[in-house]
């Protein structure tokens, strides 16, 4: 943030803020270090500034809307599209075409132009090619059978996956009754019940559809917070469903479900980072965090 800003909004300003897009999305900027001239950031910053493709020598404008949050639009450094639709930034105060800026010198009059171009639309589409290219990669996952590496034994804590049309991409947890053969097991679910809900579901399942219960992650999650692109797993209808968040609005995050098409938005406690269980061990997807 630049020294005139930061040196009359000292005193105001939170050490952790929220970064305001047109897109609808939030970024968590805390204030790592400060200096005479600027502030330097941490947190959502770096996956900001990828986000959005800036480069040395573009600039921001912010719009404070309140002391942690701030409205930013990027403002591109070359001369012709300098002109932005500025009062995009405010809309929501309604204010007219001709905006008032503050400065370090007083305010100034800004004129915007009804046919101005916008970074936002690059912003949309980039932000529309990472969601395609982790939709395809999450379908492949999601219809792909588990790797047949470890025999469960009576008693042992599993998660099923489930092969059925508009279930694809949920897993389900359960205990093995028993193995039956080389490739079977008799399996009693935990959250799905018989017709009449009055016992647990049991169901004979294909070991390619078995897997270990992921890792407890409450660790993990109190020192890294969920990321926008995060791929991950949400708590509903009685099973875990496999997505990638798309949105942070406040506290909700919106998760994007590739094998339904339902995007829905859920509170941070019934979300895990989504695992693979692979040659015996269990991995992180790449795409954890920004997707490149």
């Amino acid at each position: 943030m630049p020294g005139p800003f930061v040196k009359e909004n000292k005193k105001m300003l939170a050490k952790t803020a929220l970064l305001k897009t047109n897109e609808g999305m939030l970024w968590e900027v805390k204030k790592a270090r400060e200096t005479p001239d600027y502030f330097i950031c941490k947190g959502d910053w770096p996956r900001f500034v990828v986000h959005h493709m800036l480069e040395l020598g573009d600039m921001l404008i912010f719009y404070l809307v309140d002391k942690s949050t701030f409205h930013v639009l990027p403002y591109s450094k070359k001369p012709c599209t300098n002109i932005r639709h500025l009062e995009d930034l405010s809309s929501s105060e309604e204010e007219e075409k001709n905006t008032e800026f503050g400065t370090s010198r007083g305010c100034k009059k800004v004129k915007t132009e009804p046919k101005a171009l916008s970074d936002t639309n690059f912003s949309k589409e980039l932000h529309q090619s990472r969601i395609d290219r982790m939709s395809k990669a999450i379908k492949e996952i999601a219809f792909k059978k588990q790797q047949i590496q470890k025999p469960f034994e009576k008693g042992d804590e599993v998660e099923v996956a489930s092969q059925e049309d508009g279930l694809i991409g949920s897993y389900y947890t359960a205990t093995i009754i028993s193995p039956i053969g080389s490739y079977l097991y008799r399996v009693k679910y935990k959250t799905l019940f018989s017709d009449d809900e009055s016992v647990p579901l049991e169901d004979v399942v294909t070991a390619s559809k078995v897997r270990p219960v992921p890792p407890d992650q409450r660790k993990i999650l109190s020192e890294n917070n969920f990321r926008l692109y995060d791929v991950v797993d949400v708590f509903a209808n009685d099973g875990w469903w496999f997505g990638f968040i798309n949105g942070i609005v406040g506290e909700e995050l919106y998760v994007y479900f590739p094998t339904t098409a339902d995007n829905i938005a859920y509170p941070p406690d019934v979300l895990r980072l989504h695992q693979e269980w692979s040659n015996g061990k269990w991995i992180f997807p790449p795409e954890q965090g920004i997707f490149n």
